[in-house]
């Protein structure tokens, strides 16, 4: 009986984004998930599939998402990973940050108090390393979200934009990214934008403005475009279960937490905002333990009661903040809190620099390494590029008051790192102006809100103290939100919050987050709670951000105005120089003997080449780095014509002296040339090993040189 061929219904559509061709495509792939959408951008190809637990904890106090990003060499064409493996493993960083980048655009569309698990899986079928993934994962997974029938308030759109010889590209690739002023990575819904990625070289805030508002026309096309696309299909809602407080328990909550209790929480600092809290909370179960274990009353529970208490707190925060204009620490609203910067408190380290704002404190420090000593990213995106500068940011749970123990870097340490990283390395020093690579690492000791930026600004001290010679000086600041809004979600009153400190970030509404120099932007980062936010509130937020980041430079600036003049005593010492490609054999000799004796005889001396003849001399003691350099600079050097040399006699023939010139070279004087008519035998006036004076007389094709006695 003859197989039947499996029939599906296939819904797919193209369209066209800034000339290249954007496609979605249901029903055919992945057909068991709540839905899977096949998004392809130019030759790359991306599966966004959704899954929705349909029985979630029922005492989960928060939305559990994942994004899901799948690592495949396959898609870009390599076998990849180890050898001894030859498969995907730890996902890479920038898999990592797409996943943040996708959580971050995502998560707020969800509806309050939804507590079922979801799952997006972003699978990459075909890679054509000609687009950045984050705007394609970004669309792909709203699209699946929205298709799956799971409550969304969608679609969210994405763009990255480029700026290339004062115009502006929707979606750049690779060659265009590496010529851009900018990459600005936005999402959002129509009309507003809930994230933005971005890393820059010094771009004036006017522009940035502007760039803002092309991604937000970018922005509603791709919502547009999945718009369209859903209209084709069959969608079934999906039922969901929520857990969150009722107007009940808030109200039964809100007559123990009284007015002067809340009161008593202003003017206070995080840690003891938190005991106060952490008090109130204990306090409300006690008194509502009876109601919670009675089960006629369901609406009470510990979950339930200690979210009321938080909705409780936050709302009188919030509407202090905003009616008032007074924070919870009774700042202003565009005060920074107190600011301490001490650089070179270690020994032995490189370089280090410790900032402290309010409650957070970061202390950066400095590795210095040889130039061959750098990062190998090697993944789907990456084949074997080298990473020149890499900066690593640890949180360590005591930053926190946690009692746990330390733990390899999570997402959000991944996310906080490259941040940083980005703020600070358009400013970097070039390979040829600054032979070392470069590590840096902060690590956390406090978290009052804004590590991130504090990595930033203690990262500046840090590299300034080590004697890097960085083109300016960059410092960072995080600005804050809190809103009031109308019964259809519209935002009516609002105050922008300078340095967002950590009880506001878990109130409030956005978190964003500012770097630059005193010439222009160099990173931005914005997360939000919000569905989305309005461009004046974008503008302003710039605008007061660049006047914040630059007190707080003012501050850093009087501890050290300027990088070290020299690298420290513990920092090893590099010395480039450049010889003739063809040289680089004679240096290195036969099996290597002569680079060898040179490292052996000098105190293991670093030596490495480069193809075009670039060599990197490094070692503690610049007197060591001084004599190589003469050494290889010697060998390396041809013998020419006119050149003088102290030369020994090696050998004796009646035609003429052989004798030794520098590099082990041998010239033959010839008779004719000794300066005066000898009788022979020569050996009757000259003698082996006897030191002559000679000069080059001439180089023939073959090498050989013929001196003359002086």
């Amino acid at each position: 009986m003859p197989i039947k061929k499996k029939e599906f219904t296939l819904h797919t559509q193209s369209f066209d984004r800034a000339g290249k061709t954007l496609s979605f495509e249901t029903g055919k792939l992945a057909v068991q998930a709540d839905c899977s959408i096949k998004l392809q951008f130019g030759e790359t190809a991306l599966l966004c599939s959704t899954v929705m637990e349909k029985n979630p904890r029922p005492d989960s106090d928060f939305l559990p998402l994942m994004i899901d990003f799948r690592d495949s060499f396959s898609a870009a064409g390599r076998l990849g990973g180890a050898a001894y493996r030859r498969r995907e493993g730890r996902p890479a960083d920038d898999v990592i940050l797409y996943c943040r980048l996708t959580d971050r655009a995502l998560r707020p569309m969800f509806p309050k108090g939804m507590i079922n698990d979801v799952v997006i899986t972003i699978s990459p079928l075909a890679l054509d390393q000609q687009i950045n993934l984050g705007a394609a994962t970004i669309i792909g997974s709203s699209l699946s979200v929205m298709a799956s029938g799971i409550p969304f308030d969608g679609p969210v759109g994405a763009a990255q934009i480029g700026y290339i010889d004062g115009k502006f590209i929707i979606n750049p690739t690779r060659p265009e990214s590496e010529k851009s002023l900018f990459l600005l990575l936005v999402a959002g819904k129509k009309w507003s934008i809930n994230m933005i990625e971005a890393e820059a070289n010094e771009v004036p805030k006017d522009l940035l403005k502007q760039a803002f508002e092309v991604g937000q026309k970018a922005i509603d096309e791709s919502c547009d475009f999945q718009l369209k696309f859903l209209k084709n299909l069959e969608i079934q809602p999906k039922e969901v279960k929520y857990n969150q407080p009722s107007e009940e328990v808030i109200a039964y909550v809100s007559n123990i937490i009284t007015k002067d209790k809340l009161n008593a929480m202003t003017g206070n600092t995080k840690v003891p905002f938190n005991t106060l809290h952490s008090t109130y909370e204990k306090e409300v179960l006690e008194v509502s333990k009876e109601k919670i274990a009675d089960a006629a009353q369901p609406d009470f529970s510990d979950a339930k009661v200690k979210m009321a208490v938080f909705n409780v707190i936050k709302y009188f925060i919030r509407h202090r903040t905003v009616d008032t204009g007074k924070r919870i620490d009774d700042r202003d609203q565009k005060d920074i809190r107190p600011i301490f910067c001490e650089v070179a408190s270690l020994p032995r380290v490189h370089g280090s620099g410790l900032f402290r704002r309010g409650d957070t404190q970061v202390l950066s420090t400095v590795t210095l390494g040889w130039p061959k000593e750098y990062l190998i990213l090697d993944d789907m995106e990456n084949n074997w590029i080298h990473q020149r500068y890499f900066h690593h940011y640890n949180f360590p749970p005591f930053s926190v008051g946690d009692a746990k123990g330390m733990r390899g870097p999570g997402r959000r340490e991944i996310g906080h790192g490259r941040l940083a990283e980005k703020a600070l390395e358009k400013v970097l020093p070039t390979m040829e102006e600054f032979p070392y690579t470069i590590r840096v690492v902060s690590d956390c000791l406090g978290s009052g809100g804004s590590t991130s930026m504090g990595s930033v600004c203690g990262s500046t001290l840090s590299l300034m103290d080590a004697g890097v010679p960085i083109k300016k000086p960059v410092a960072g600041i995080a600005m804050g939100l809190m809103t009031d809004h109308d019964d259809a979600g519209n935002i009516t009153k609002h105050i922008v919050l300078n340095d967002l400190m950590a009880t506001e970030d878990f109130t409030g509404d956005m978190d964003f987050k500012v770097a630059g120099t005193r010439d222009g932007v160099t990173a931005i980062q914005l997360d939000t709670k919000l569905k989305g936010i309005t461009m004046d509130i974008i503008h302003e937020t710039i605008e007061r951000s660049v006047e914040g980041y630059n007190e707080i430079m003012d501050v850093m600036l009087q501890t050290i105005a300027a990088p070290r003049a020299a690298v420290g005593q513990y920092a090893p010492k590099i010395k480039i120089i450049k010889i003739k490609p063809e040289k680089v054999r004679e240096v290195i000799g036969k099996g290597g003997d002569v680079i060898n004796r040179i490292i052996d005889e000098n105190d293991g001396v670093k030596i490495d080449f480069e193809d075009d003849g670039t060599c990197y001399i490094g070692h503690r003691d610049q007197a060591v780095i001084d004599r190589v350099v003469a050494i290889i600079e010697e060998i390396a050097s041809d013998i020419e014509v006119g050149q003088e040399f102290d030369a020994k006699i090696k050998r004796i023939e009646d035609y003429g002296l052989f004798v030794e010139l520098p590099k082990k070279k041998m010239g033959l004087s010839h008779i004719s040339n000794l300066g005066q008519r000898y009788d022979l035998p020569l050996t009757n006036h000259f003698k082996i090993g006897q030191i002559i004076k000679v000069k080059v007389k001439s180089v023939d094709s073959d090498g050989k040189i013929a001196v003359s006695k002086i």
